[in-house]
Protein backbone atom coordinates (compact mmCIF):
# COMPACT_ATOMS: atom_id res chain seq x y z
CA UNK A 1 0.00 0.00 0.00
CA UNK A 2 2.46 2.01 0.93
CA UNK A 3 4.76 1.81 -2.53
CA UNK A 4 1.55 2.47 -4.10
CA UNK A 5 0.73 5.80 -2.27
CA UNK A 6 4.53 6.92 -3.19
CA UNK A 7 3.83 5.51 -6.67
CA UNK A 8 0.71 7.99 -7.31
CA UNK A 9 2.47 11.05 -5.25
CA UNK A 10 5.81 10.49 -7.71
CA UNK A 11 3.34 10.42 -10.72
CA UNK A 12 1.31 13.69 -9.12
CA UNK A 13 4.49 15.71 -8.26
CA UNK A 14 6.06 14.99 -12.34
CA UNK A 15 2.53 15.91 -13.71
CA UNK A 16 1.71 18.92 -12.24
CA UNK A 17 4.70 20.34 -13.08
CA UNK A 18 5.33 22.87 -15.58
CA UNK A 19 5.21 21.48 -19.02
CA UNK A 20 8.03 22.52 -21.35
CA UNK A 21 7.20 22.92 -24.46
CA UNK A 22 7.83 20.89 -27.14
CA UNK A 23 10.44 22.11 -29.94
CA UNK A 24 9.90 21.50 -33.32
CA UNK A 25 11.23 19.08 -35.42
CA UNK A 26 13.78 20.73 -37.24
CA UNK A 27 12.80 20.42 -41.03
CA UNK A 28 15.11 17.92 -43.23
CA UNK A 29 16.79 20.59 -46.04
CA UNK A 30 17.92 19.19 -48.82
CA UNK A 31 20.61 19.88 -51.28
CA UNK A 32 19.61 20.75 -55.12
CA UNK A 33 21.04 17.56 -56.47
CA UNK A 34 18.34 15.79 -54.46
CA UNK A 35 15.21 17.78 -55.15
CA UNK A 36 12.89 17.24 -58.01
CA UNK A 37 12.96 20.06 -60.28
CA UNK A 38 10.84 18.47 -62.67
CA UNK A 39 7.89 21.01 -62.95
CA UNK A 40 7.96 24.26 -63.86
CA UNK A 41 5.08 25.53 -61.73
CA UNK A 42 6.88 26.24 -58.68
CA UNK A 43 10.01 28.56 -58.81
CA UNK A 44 12.74 26.35 -57.92
CA UNK A 45 15.60 28.13 -55.28
CA UNK A 46 18.85 27.67 -53.52
CA UNK A 47 20.53 29.09 -51.03
CA UNK A 48 24.43 30.11 -50.64
CA UNK A 49 25.03 26.38 -49.33
CA UNK A 50 22.79 25.08 -52.36
CA UNK A 51 20.09 23.84 -50.51
CA UNK A 52 16.93 23.32 -52.02
CA UNK A 53 13.83 26.01 -51.47
CA UNK A 54 10.58 26.71 -53.42
CA UNK A 55 8.78 30.25 -53.51
CA UNK A 56 5.65 28.41 -52.75
CA UNK A 57 7.57 26.67 -49.57
CA UNK A 58 8.98 30.24 -48.62
CA UNK A 59 5.56 31.74 -48.92
CA UNK A 60 3.66 29.42 -46.82
CA UNK A 61 6.70 29.66 -44.18
CA UNK A 62 5.53 33.91 -43.97
CA UNK A 63 2.08 33.74 -43.79
CA UNK A 64 0.69 36.15 -41.89
CA UNK A 65 3.50 38.36 -43.88
CA UNK A 66 3.60 41.10 -46.52
CA UNK A 67 6.44 39.76 -48.89
CA UNK A 68 8.16 42.11 -50.59
CA UNK A 69 10.13 40.45 -53.79
CA UNK A 70 12.97 41.53 -55.33
CA UNK A 71 14.02 39.81 -58.77
CA UNK A 72 17.84 40.96 -59.67
CA UNK A 73 20.72 39.91 -60.81
CA UNK A 74 24.68 40.70 -60.48
CA UNK A 75 25.24 42.51 -63.49
CA UNK A 76 22.30 44.47 -63.50
CA UNK A 77 23.08 48.32 -62.50
CA UNK A 78 19.89 49.17 -62.38
CA UNK A 79 18.96 46.71 -59.72
CA UNK A 80 22.12 47.66 -57.64
CA UNK A 81 21.19 51.16 -57.64
CA UNK A 82 18.44 49.75 -55.75
CA UNK A 83 20.19 48.32 -53.36
CA UNK A 84 20.64 50.99 -50.78
CA UNK A 85 17.00 51.74 -50.84
CA UNK A 86 15.84 48.05 -50.22
CA UNK A 87 18.21 48.33 -47.22
CA UNK A 88 16.59 51.71 -45.68
CA UNK A 89 13.12 49.86 -46.36
CA UNK A 90 14.31 46.75 -44.59
CA UNK A 91 15.51 48.96 -41.75
CA UNK A 92 12.16 50.88 -41.54
CA UNK A 93 10.43 47.96 -41.54
CA UNK A 94 12.45 45.67 -39.17
CA UNK A 95 9.96 43.94 -35.91
CA UNK A 96 7.04 44.42 -38.69
CA UNK A 97 4.75 41.42 -40.41
CA UNK A 98 6.72 42.05 -44.00
CA UNK A 99 9.68 39.97 -45.46
CA UNK A 100 12.06 41.12 -48.29
CA UNK A 101 12.92 38.44 -50.30
CA UNK A 102 15.50 38.53 -53.07
CA UNK A 103 16.19 36.22 -55.95
CA UNK A 104 18.87 36.43 -58.33
CA UNK A 105 18.04 35.51 -61.56
CA UNK A 106 22.17 35.43 -62.22
CA UNK A 107 23.56 32.02 -64.09
CA UNK A 108 26.64 32.26 -62.31
CA UNK A 109 26.30 31.01 -58.92
CA UNK A 110 29.88 32.69 -57.67
CA UNK A 111 28.61 36.09 -59.43
CA UNK A 112 25.68 36.06 -57.13
CA UNK A 113 27.16 35.11 -54.14
CA UNK A 114 29.83 37.73 -54.43
CA UNK A 115 27.24 40.47 -55.24
CA UNK A 116 24.72 39.27 -52.84
CA UNK A 117 26.88 39.85 -49.97
CA UNK A 118 28.01 42.68 -51.38
CA UNK A 119 24.94 44.15 -50.52
CA UNK A 120 24.37 42.54 -47.24
CA UNK A 121 21.88 40.08 -48.66
CA UNK A 122 22.38 37.32 -46.44
CA UNK A 123 19.02 36.82 -44.85
CA UNK A 124 16.04 35.63 -47.49
CA UNK A 125 18.33 35.55 -50.57
CA UNK A 126 17.86 33.07 -52.94
CA UNK A 127 18.98 32.23 -56.79
CA UNK A 128 16.50 31.45 -59.08
CA UNK A 129 17.30 27.80 -60.62
CA UNK A 130 14.37 27.51 -63.18
CA UNK A 131 14.42 31.22 -64.73
CA UNK A 132 13.03 31.98 -67.38
CA UNK A 133 10.75 28.74 -67.25
CA UNK A 134 8.67 29.00 -64.10
CA UNK A 135 5.33 29.96 -64.37
CA UNK A 136 5.96 32.63 -61.93
CA UNK A 137 7.95 34.30 -64.36
CA UNK A 138 6.25 33.26 -67.52
CA UNK A 139 2.31 34.48 -66.35
CA UNK A 140 3.71 37.72 -65.16
CA UNK A 141 6.40 38.57 -68.27
CA UNK A 142 9.18 38.76 -66.04
CA UNK A 143 11.67 39.61 -68.95
CA UNK A 144 13.55 42.23 -67.42
CA UNK A 145 14.90 43.69 -64.02
CA UNK A 146 14.80 45.12 -61.81
CA UNK A 147 11.53 43.42 -60.76
CA UNK A 148 9.31 43.49 -57.69
CA UNK A 149 6.46 41.77 -56.90
CA UNK A 150 4.25 42.26 -53.56
CA UNK A 151 2.29 39.36 -51.77
CA UNK A 152 -0.14 39.88 -49.05
CA UNK A 153 -0.24 38.25 -45.88
CA UNK A 154 -1.94 35.24 -47.00
CA UNK A 155 0.85 34.59 -49.78
CA UNK A 156 -1.48 35.69 -53.03
CA UNK A 157 0.61 37.98 -55.35
CA UNK A 158 -1.45 41.23 -55.06
CA UNK A 159 1.19 43.20 -57.32
CA UNK A 160 3.29 41.67 -59.91
CA UNK A 161 5.21 45.02 -60.92
CA UNK A 162 5.28 46.77 -57.20
CA UNK A 163 6.38 49.97 -57.10
CA UNK A 164 10.68 49.93 -56.75
CA UNK A 165 12.02 50.37 -53.16
CA UNK A 166 13.25 54.42 -54.29
CA UNK A 167 9.70 55.01 -54.62
CA UNK A 168 7.91 56.75 -51.89
CA UNK A 169 4.52 55.49 -52.94
CA UNK A 170 5.73 51.41 -51.74
CA UNK A 171 5.84 52.98 -48.75
CA UNK A 172 1.77 53.92 -48.51
CA UNK A 173 1.23 50.56 -49.97
CA UNK A 174 3.30 48.35 -47.63
CA UNK A 175 1.45 50.61 -44.74
CA UNK A 176 -2.34 50.39 -46.58
CA UNK A 177 -1.52 46.57 -46.48
CA UNK A 178 0.19 46.30 -42.95
CA UNK A 179 -2.56 47.59 -41.50
CA UNK A 180 -5.00 45.46 -42.81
Amino acid sequence: MRTIILLLVAVLITSCGEKTAEKPEAKQQIKFAEADISSNEIVHLTDFEDNYYNLDQILEENKGKLVYLDIWASWCGPCKAMMPYSEKLQEKYKGKDITFLFISIDQDTGKWERSAKQFNLIENSFLARNYPKAKLFQDNNVSSIPRYMLFDKTGRLIDDNARRPSEKDLETTIDAFLAI
